[in-house]
């Protein structure tokens, strides 16, 4: 591209003027056969560090596609992208060579579950790392790295994998594999088990212990396959029960206070979920949060009553352990809150919701076209 043009584009200060720019330099800086220099690196991470928050997500997410597997780039553009949203900075945390174990020690212990589970993914992860995502991260992260071949665990690493996850099958079913084919992993396993993991883990301790790992494979492959037959009976149960509110044959709020006094907190979620058109990992984290101000125009949205509510909400309560006595106060906020009202806000939330999924299909998109 003609240097008049780029300074043309670098004029340019709206958001189209920014996005053309971008996409102009990344198409010199990543024009084939060429490998930059230290000088070409330092000025590409400039420039576009200087603009980044100037674009959309897409574009960011593209440029982090481009330089994932790159050696070839400036170090600080690697980890301001490492650090933006997951959307972005997934492929950056897959891949980069150039993010150390500090680095993705530190990503994973500031950052939300999406970076943890990219880290995860890496095809080696150092024992500073897999001690931060062992000690903070989820069940999905916790099955990842047991499975993953290039992940080196610390004693301690081991040992918060194995108390934090020590129960689950496909984490038994991981390092169970790995102490089958790698013979000192499979020491350092047998190691890692207190008394106190012994005891709570049952026949896989046993299992570990005696070197009988083949068979510690097929007894978590079994609890799997098992686990998998129960979640599809449950989901369903799960469809019947929405298919009896969405048809009339049973009230919702019956519907919920059958689940409150079963304990069963994630259903009534799913339910919500259902009947409101809205994605279940963001109704769930709105439902859980510490103010619990959301549960109010959530739950008045649909055609739950008072009954169901207060059902409802002393759920909610148990689970985050607050006061029973604050879901009475909700009570009160429920019945003066208007149903039209709480309605138009949910589809306020649905049409956002949709913008972010139209969105993330633009980025998968144009990734796929910088791909081709």
């Amino acid at each position: 591209m003609p240097v008049a043009k780029l300074v043309e584009l670098a004029r340019d200060r709206s958001a189209k003027g920014r996005t053309a720019l971008v996409k102009a330099i990344s198409e010199v800086f990543f024009r084939e056969t060429h490998i930059p220099g230290d000088i070409e690196k330092r000025l590409f991470g400039d420039v576009v560090a200087k603009i980044l928050d100037q674009v959309a997500d897409e574009i960011r997410a593209d440029i982090a596609d481009q330089i994932a597997r790159s050696e070839h780039v400036d170090r600080d553009l690697v980890l301001a992208l490492a650090n933006d949203d997951a959307v972005v900075a997934t492929p950056i945390l897959q891949m980069s060579p150039l993010l150390r174990d500090d680095d993705l020690a530190e990503i994973a212990r500031v950052r939300g579950e999406s970076h943890r589970i990219a880290i995860a993914g890496r095809p080696a992860i150092g024992e500073a790392v897999t001690d931060v995502l062992a000690q903070v991260g989820g069940a999905d992260v916790l099955r990842k790295i047991a499975g993953n071949r290039g992940a080196r665990f610390s004693m301690a690493g081991l040992g918060h994998l194995l108390n934090r996850g020590g129960e689950d099958p496909q984490v038994q079913k991981g390092l169970a594999e790995r102490g089958r084919d790698e013979k000192e992993f499979g020491h350092r396993l047998q190691s890692s088990l207190t008394d106190e993991l012994r005891a709570r883990l049952g026949a896989f301790a046993s299992l570990v212990e005696e070197g009988r790992f083949e068979e510690a494979v097929r007894r978590a492959s079994g609890m799997i396959e098992v686990g998998m037959k129960e979640s599809a009976h449950r989901q369903l149960e799960r469809n019947a029960l929405y298919d009896a509110v969405r048809d009339g044959r049973r009230t919702l709020d019956s519907v919920i206070s059958e689940l409150a006094m079963e304990d069963r907190l994630s259903d009534g979620i799913w339910l919500l979920a259902m009947l409101l058109r809205l994605d279940e990992t963001t109704l769930k984290r709105s439902l859980l949060h510490s103010d619990m101000s959301s549960v109010v125009v959530l739950c008045r949205a649909t055609s739950m009553g008072m009954q169901g509510f207060c059902a409802f909400c002393r759920l909610i309560c148990k689970r985050v352990g607050r006061p029973e006595s604050e879901a009475n106060a909700l009570s009160e906020d429920f019945g003066r809150t208007r149903q039209e009202d709480a309605r138009r806000t949910v589809l306020m939330i649905r049409e956002a919701q949709r913008s972010q999924i139209a969105s993330k299909a633009a980025s998968a998109q144009s990734s796929d076209t910088v791909a081709a």
